[in-house]
């Protein structure tokens, strides 16, 4: 039998029992009301308190790039200057979707792994005439998180539409959707929300569907057209047209992966956001503190450093591919190695959803400690764990 792995990458991330157990049922009629209304609204309704928005709330099958791709596809003209902050490896996207489909995607370049200069970014939206900002909150690719807040307020202040990109980061971050004037919350279900992949989840403000509504011309893609949603699900009495007369879907929901997200979804507001939020917290001070004991590097800044995924450097003349093969081959424990100009060079923690605990955390630092003492790296063996454990200790509520 296959041993089993313990996914402590960036995304996908373990499940529960819960959400695997939620999708073990018949297959059902995908506009059958029982589903449609029953399962697929209520479900929505679930993910606008993890969004923490009034917003409607829609999905579409695929990941968290699809997400990304229909936003910009749906709301970006032919024209459009758009101001894309690129501060890792998966920031680039949006600027390469924005140039696809014909708008003007203006690069604003972030050393990766550094916080955001805010007063340089607005002077430059303050000079450049454009319509939109793209970010990504948590760069994966460098376990950075940064400012949305701050920069919803800039985006506001020069009447931006606001695309943020909280793939890695909603369910185990605060985000507060509608309090930081995002337009375009673009999401996925297997990364902090616990679910299997295959569902891109995005919330759209009111000033989001207004300009997907005042488009030059309708969107290039039929499939992944977010306004539809507008014209064919949303009720009327909450702005929606409902043009066939009853609630019909754009596309075809993935009956099963919608329970799973239900069932994720309720596991969280069952914990509860504060609580779930600051889980996700402790989990990465105790992990970014351990690896210091360790005597390692962490890729991002302190001040910048993501509650969800770690990024670490390796010691010169250390193999990052050796090292996790070791623990997934001996642990049972899988990483992530590095992207980009990072290739090589890193490993990547996640800790999201479930394995933002020390019952995930310990195991990975004992599976990482050792695999450390099998090379020529020198340190004292245990003192990653002790770390990790003071840490837990000090800081549980």
């Amino acid at each position: 039998m296959e041993k089993r792995r313990i996914l402590m990458t960036p995304g996908p991330t373990e499940i529960s029992e819960r959400v695997i157990r939620a999708m073990v049922r018949p297959s059902i009629y995908h506009i059958d009301p029982e589903f449609n209304l029953g399962v697929l609204e209520e479900t929505f309704e679930l993910l606008k308190r993890i969004f923490q928005t009034r917003n409607e709330v829609v999905a579409v099958p695929g990941s968290g790039r699809v997400a990304l791709e229909a936003s910009i596809v749906s709301a970006i003209d032919e024209g459009d200057k758009v101001l894309c902050v690129e501060a890792g490896a998966f920031g680039p996207w949006m600027t390469e979707m924005v140039r696809r489909v014909g708008g003007i995607a203006v690069p604003f370049q972030v050393e990766w792994g550094k916080p955001i200069d805010l007063s340089k970014l607005e002077e430059v939206i303050s000079k450049g005439d454009f319509k939109a900002l793209t970010i990504v909150h948590n760069e994966t690719s460098t376990g950075a998180m940064y400012p949305i807040d701050k920069i919803g307020e800039i985006a506001k202040k020069y009447d931006l539409l606001y695309f943020v990109d909280t793939v890695s980061s909603l369910g185990g971050v605060d985000v507060r959707t509608d309090e930081w004037n995002i337009d375009f919350n673009m999401t996925a279900s297997h990364k902090c929300l616990g679910a299997p992949i295959g569902l891109s989840i995005i919330s759209i403000s009111n000033k989001g569907w207004a300009k997907m509504e005042n488009r030059k011309k309708p969107a290039a893609s039929f499939s992944f057209d977010l306004l539809k949603w507008k014209k064919w699900w949303i009720p009327k009495e909450r702005g929606g047209e409902v043009v066939f007369g009853w609630r019909r879907q754009p596309i075809t929901m993935p009956v099963h992966l919608v329970y799973a997200l239900k069932e994720a979804a309720s596991i969280i507001i069952e914990e509860g956001l504060e609580k779930r939020f600051n889980r996700h917290k402790v989990a990465s001070i105790a992990l970014r503190e351990a690896i210091r004991a360790i005597g390692l590097k962490i890729v991002a800044d302190e001040d910048v450093a993501s509650y969800t995924v770690t990024g670490i450097f390796m010691p010169n003349g250390l193999s990052e591919s050796q090292v996790r093969r070791y623990m997934l081959e001996n642990y049972g424990v899988m990483l992530a190695g590095g992207l980009g100009q990072l290739s090589g060079k890193i490993i990547r923690i996640g800790h999201m959803a479930m394995t933002a605990s020390p019952e995930y955390i310990i195991p990975t630092i004992a599976a990482l400690e050792d695999a450390l003492s099998r090379t020529r790296y020198k340190f004292r063996r245990g003192v990653g764990l002790e770390k990790a454990e003071e840490m837990f200790e000090k800081l549980k509520n």
